[in-house]
């Protein structure tokens, strides 16, 4: 191998090392911006919800849809002969997923701002009062609004809606991008799936923006009712640590996984430290998300993709290139494998024991 071949192999590994970190830099750091339900962290939940491969029943299972679910409210239990339905607080008809997502919510402003007991029972009553007007707001009891609604890419009107209506919509615009993703309809032609693809998407996403923004917003202005001035300007603390939360799902660890797993291998490409085994680790990865959206010609293509790909798809390649530059030097050319190797103590065992034996020959 000359010269050469040997530096470009060397580019090739920082090129792909730097793409690994990046992307892992940038979804770590999106989880230290103050996450709330409207802005919250990079996660791989869209990836996987839109997996089209042998396999992507399995990755939508792990993504689920917590969004509608938190939109939900649960119907009304029987009730007894003595039991009068206006006394039951509409708080215990709030979805599971919405009452997990603000418990935990509550418990981190706790910790953040370092409620005092009294703060904290503060907290709790006006948490509740809360869960009582969203659920309120979902049945349309309160909230109306205009709203933006589009047909096609330059009709737009605008009309009142309640939010259980703005809700139906939403959920319309979902199964409709589920049937979109799942089957080729005849209203998305070859040259245009892409587009109204994305327009649809687009569509979702701002109408998931606008409600969980109203349903959400009265309640972190009640939570931070109870606070002090000073607790005020103190702010949240933004380098908590993810494994604070008592109950991940599969989708955290996916998420932890991949955040941190993309940094790590990118670095240790950068570095050139044990390259090999990030070359390896790094091709699983692409691996994996290559099964999550397979460019096999009986599936939709998917709207990702930059290009049109038969089988292979840049994942591919990348992969492919990681297995070629796990079967090289390339570290101890450029990077600490080389430093490593010079220093390593059984290198120095093994050229002492040689040259002892060749004296002995002598």
């Amino acid at each position: 191998m000359n010269n050469l071949t040997r530096v470009f192999l060397v580019l090739l590994r920082l090129a792909i090392g730097w793409h690994f970190f990046f992307e892992g830099v940038e979804k770590i750091r999106s989880v230290h911006v103050g996450p709330t339900m409207t802005n919250r962290p990079w996660s791989s939940q869209p990836y996987l919800r839109e997996s089209t491969g042998p396999l992507a029943q399995y990755f939508r299972n792990i993504a689920g849809d917590p969004d509608l679910e938190a939109l939900e409210v649960l119907s009304v239990q029987p009730l007894g002969p003595d039991q009068d339905p206006a006394r039951i607080p509409p708080k215990s008809r709030i979805s599971p997923a919405l009452d997990k997502a603000w418990n935990e919510y509550l418990d981190r402003f706790r910790k953040e701002h370092e409620l005092s007991e009294e703060q904290q029972k503060l907290a709790q009553s006006r948490l509740d009062q809360a869960k009582d007007r969203a659920v309120r707001w979902l049945l349309g009891q309160t909230g109306e609004r205009d709203t933006q609604k589009s047909f096609g890419a330059s009709a737009t009107i605008t009309v009142n809606e309640t939010p259980q209506e703005r809700v139906n919509s939403y959920r319309k615009k979902v199964r409709e991008l589920e049937d979109a993703l799942n089957r080729k309809l005849p209203a998305f032609g070859l040259d245009v799936e892409k587009q109204k693809l994305s327009a649809l998407k687009a569509d979702i996403s701002r109408m998931r923006t606008e409600l969980l923004a109203d349903l959400e917003r009265p309640m972190q202005d009640s939570l931070n009712s109870v606070l002090a001035d000073a607790q005020m300007r103190q702010g949240p603390d933004q380098l908590r640590s993810e494994l604070e939360s008592k109950q991940w799902s599969r989708l955290d660890w996916v998420d932890f996984t991949t955040r941190y797993g993309l940094t790590i291998v990118g670095a240790c490409l950068l570095l050139g430290f044990f390259t090999r085994t990030a070359c390896v680790a790094g091709a699983g990865f692409l691996l994996m998300f290559y099964l999550a959206m397979p460019a096999l010609p009986w599936l939709p293509e998917s709207p990702r993709a930059e290009g049109h790909y038969l089988f292979i798809n840049k994942n591919i390649i990348e992969m492919l290139a990681l297995l070629a530059l796990a079967t090289t030097r390339s570290g101890r050319w450029a990077g600490l494998d080389g430093l490593l190797y010079v220093l390593a103590p059984w290198r120095w065992r093994t050229s002492e024991t040689t040259t002892n034996f060749s004296a002995s020959r002598r």
